[in-house]
């Protein structure tokens, strides 16, 4: 088994065609994108949300919006006719009024509305805790001032992980996720030489007094590893060359390549088990992974959240959006159950794809070769 294994790696990594599609033409691809974006994946800062406040008579209130102008939110003080005029119009994504009782008004949902809200529940929230500790113990009533007069750290234009928010990531994410499924190259190729019809190769492999299962196993777990190497080669030129930051949970990621690998390639060794001409093969390997890829983000960037807006099933079963939903779940979310999610489904497509492929090949009889 060991010599198998050793074998096809050197098969593999002598390949220039399969090694250029799952390794070369990534890395230039993520050069290209640098060149693109101009930023080379630098952080940005989300833009502070314009905002309108009728003053109402709460001091207190306008104080805590007067704190966050010009860092979370950009305040216009406005007559109410002129604040509503002016949130009709889009020149402000909501109006404060500032009551006893401090209310908001939004014209819409969305990040920006949500972002104003907040901001009205944390001043509600401690505004009625200050009412409670005045009630209760009037004496700690200046260092609950203190403790809370600093608003805008509560505000920080960050993701949710704490990283600062960056809006070209998405396309890294996919663009590894591309390179995940060029793996499916490999994959075909190494299908091709476990069929006696293929190749002479094949044909002599057939013959040879090895148990299927070592021959097909030894192939794949070659595959494997090739493609493994080649994406932890990509995630280092795009981490110290282009400067791309994965956050300070970057080996959570690991398991993420390794099973982004392993669909890839089972991808393509499932294709190339078919009896379809080499050429359809070809086809439907670039086809099928250009368009996965294009559905998870890396031609349109919110094209993975068109896509579960309208059918999110899709992203269930593209291996690609798994990936990169994957990556956005350690580097942006800070989500463990959705990162388990992605990790789980693409566990079962791999390992469908493997044994649907391993089935096939197994029954593999010839009349004469």
């Amino acid at each position: 088994m060991r010599h198998l294994y050793q074998f096809n790696l050197l098969q593999i990594i002598r390949d220039k065609g399969d090694m250029f599609w799952s390794l070369i033409f990534p890395i230039v691809m993520g050069a290209l994108f640098s060149l693109s974006f101009g930023t080379n994946g630098t952080e940005t800062m989300m833009a502070p949300v314009p905002a309108a406040v009728v003053k109402e008579g709460n001091a207190m209130f306008e104080s805590f919006l007067q704190e966050l102008d010009g860092t979370s939110i950009e305040l216009q003080e406005l007559e109410e006719t002129q604040a509503q005029a002016a949130l009709e119009d889009g020149s402000v994504e909501g109006i404060f009024y500032s009551s006893a009782m401090p209310s908001l008004t939004v014209n819409n949902v969305g990040m920006q509305a949500s972002i104003l809200s907040v901001l009205l529940e944390t001043y509600v929230e401690n505004q009625t805790m200050m009412e409670e500790i005045g009630r209760e113990n009037p004496m700690k009533l200046p260092a609950a001032a203190t403790a809370m007069s600093d608003y805008q750290a509560l505000t920080g234009r960050v993701d949710v992980s704490g990283n600062a928010f960056n809006d070209t990531l998405s396309y890294y994410f996919a663009l590894v996720a591309m390179a995940c499924l060029f793996g499916a190259f490999m994959g075909l190729t190494s299908a091709g030489q476990l069929r006696a019809d293929q190749s002479a190769l094949a044909s002599r492999r057939s013959i040879a007094p090895v148990h299927r299962f070592k021959l097909v196993f030894s192939e794949m777990m070659a595959v494997f590893t090739v493609q493994f190497l080649n994406i932890c080669i990509l995630l280092l030129f795009l981490h110290f060359v282009l400067h791309i930051s994965f956050g300070e949970k970057w080996l959570l990621l690991i398991p993420v390549c390794i099973l982004g690998s392993m669909a890839g390639v089972a991808f393509g060794i499932f294709v190339g088990s078919t009896r379809m001409k080499e050429g359809v093969k070809n086809g439907i390997l670039v086809t099928g992974s250009l368009l996965m890829s294009f559905l998870a983000g890396l031609m349109v960037g919110n094209m993975k959240d068109i896509v579960e807006h309208h059918a999110p099933i899709l992203n269930r079963i593209n291996p690609a959006a798994l990936i990169v939903d994957a990556f956005y779940s350690v580097t942006i979310y800070d989500n463990p159950a959705r990162y388990q999610r992605n990790l789980g489904l693409l566990t079962v497509i791999t390992v469908f794809l493997v044994f649907v492929s391993y089935r096939r090949l197994r029954r593999e009889r010839y009349d004469s070769i």
